[in-house]
Parts: structure tokens; C-alpha cells; sequence
């Protein structure tokens, strides 16, 4: 798979299918796009371009403190660039949809249109009710043990997502689960640093700038980004639409792929007079 060497650092990359392209951006930081693979039900529609983001995945090992918001969505334009793209659709997971609402607003004339999938105006705010909600799921001491371990080391990161995938979904598969999980490739530093730039991003104030078509897709059994975090960004997000998956938790390609993909094409289609 090709590396690109991008604003100091090598960024690796996948592409899969056809269509218009799209930056497919991951959640974490830690992981890698490995989690997103499922989302190639797309690519009939979406030529989809994965990617790990610096410090992740197979991508260069720069300092981890150029590990930036800015820096992210700098790097997301500069492959855009390398690969002759004018204008090109994001596709963010997670905290990937907050680097993609970063990139949208500080490179707006180059962002067509927007997938948010699972994500979040603010991600380092206490949730009273988020502990209430892993609780349901079945949250047990050693999974809270594994998750404040977690930064130690890759092998302490890797531990915790193995042991907490049912936190993750509405209804847990643990074969399809380690399917998913078993090409990822674990850095501490980055979820370290991932939880330090989290912690006082705030993106409200800033949507109303915001002119890019968007498509909210939100699963309803979600505990880790809950559905009323998406139904707060619809609201101030100009003509954005919301989709909930009642059936669905973090990962609601993999939960009801069917609902996902055609939600993502019919939106497509309304907004096929929006240039690519």
C-alpha cells in the first residue's frame, strides 16, 4: 500500500472503489483505519481513500506533539492534494469526524460534502450519564482497569480493545468483533495525545460558518458518542441530516450495513447538485 510524504511525515493510504473520491478519516487516536474496512460497501458509490492519520496506524512517527487539530486537517489537504483532487466528500468516525469538521472549516473551498458517523461536538466534556450507559453494557472492573491502563503502552492499548468491544456495540458479536480488530496496529502515544487535544476542543461556536452539505449518521444504542451528541451538531450545522439506527451502536456500518449504505446513497443522490 502507497506512503505518501506529507508535511514532514509519511502518511499511508488505501484506496477501494469507485465514484467521487473520499477521504475516510478514523477515530481513536491509537488505532488505525483497520475498524472502517467494513465501509468498502461504499465503494460502488464513493471512491474511498483510508488513511491513518500521523503517529497512527502504519503512517510516519513524527513528535507526537505535532499531533494537532490543525495539523491533522493540514495533513488531510495535503493528500488530497497529492492525489490530484481538487474538491473531495469526508467520511469521519468518532473523533475522525471532529478532524473532518476541522478540515470543513479551515479548508472549506476544498471539503464537497460530509459523513459523520458516531461523532461529537466536544469529546473532553464529563458525561454524568456515561457511566450509567457502559454500565448497561456490561462494564466490568477489569475492562475500567484496562481503560485507565490503556496509555501505558501498545500492548496495554491492545488489551483494552480486545476486552471492551461489547462496550461498543448494540448487540456483540465477538467473531465478527475480532474480525475487525485484527489488523489493527496500536500506538499509546497517539491516544495519549488524542485524549490531550480532545480535552478543551469546542466546535459549536464555529458551525454557523459552516456551508458544506452533511449527513449525521448516529447509532441509537451508542454508548460511547450517544445519538443526542449528533442531534446537537444537526442543529447547528445549516441543512444538515440526521440519521439514527435504532439497532446500532459505535460501528453502525458493521450493525446494519443494509440501513447504513442505503442512507448514505439516497443522501448522496438529494445532493448530487452540489458539485463534487
Amino acid at each position: 500500500m502507497p506512503t505518501a510524504e506529507l508535511n514532514g511525515t509519511g502518511i499511508y493510504y488505501r484506496e477501494a472503489g469507485g465514484g467521487p473520491p473520499c477521504l475516510v478519516m478514523h477515530g481513536g487516536l491509537g488505532v488505525d483505519h483497520s475498524f472502517l474496512a467494513g465501509l468498502d460497501m461504499l465503494g460502488d458509490a464513493l471512491q474511498l481513500i483510508y488513511y491513518d492519520h500521523r503517529g497512527n496506524g502504519r503512517s510516519g512517527r513524527p513528535p507526537v506533539e505535532t499531533l494537532t487539530f490543525a495539523q491533522l486537517a493540514g495533513d488531510a489537504d495535503a493528500l488530497r492534494a497529492h492525489l490530484g483532487h481538487e474538491r473531495i466528500a469526508v467520511l469521519g468516525h468518532s473523533i475522525g469526524g471532529a478532524i473532518a469538521l476541522e478540515y470543513a472549516l479551515r479548508y472549506p473551498e476544498r471539503v464537497s460534502h460530509l459523513i459523520l458517523v458516531c461523532t461529537a461536538p466536544r469529546f473532553g466534556v464529563a458525561d454524568p450519564a456515561g457511566a450509567e450507559r457502559l454500565a448497561r453494557k456490561g462494564m466490568t472492573p477489569e475492562m475500567a482497569e484496562a481503560f485507565a491502563q490503556a496509555g501505558a503502552s501498545d500492548a496495554a492499548l491492545r488489551r483494552y480493545v480486545e476486552l471492551a468491544g461489547p462496550l461498543y456495540f448494540h448487540a456483540f458479536e465477538a467473531a465478527r468483533y475480532r474480525e475487525m480488530i485484527a489488523g489493527v496496529v496500536y500506538d499509546a502515544a497517539a491516544l495519549v495525545r488524542g485524549f490531550q487535544i480532545a480535552a478543551d476542543w469546542e466546535v459549536l461556536p464555529r458551525l454557523a460558518a459552516l456551508r458544506t452539505p452533511t449527513l449525521l449518521v448516529a447509532g441509537g444504542d451508542d454508548a460511547i458518542t450517544p445519538p443526542g451528541e449528533s442531534e446537537t451538531l444537526r442543529r447547528h450545522i445549516r441543512g444538515a441530516e440526521l440519521v439514527v439506527l435504532p439497532r446500532s451502536g459505535h460501528f453502525p456500518w458493521v450493525e446494519q450495513p443494509e440501513d447504513f449504505t442505503v442512507a448514505v446513497r439516497h443522501w448522496l443522490s438529494k445532493v448530487r447538485h452540489h458539485p463534487f
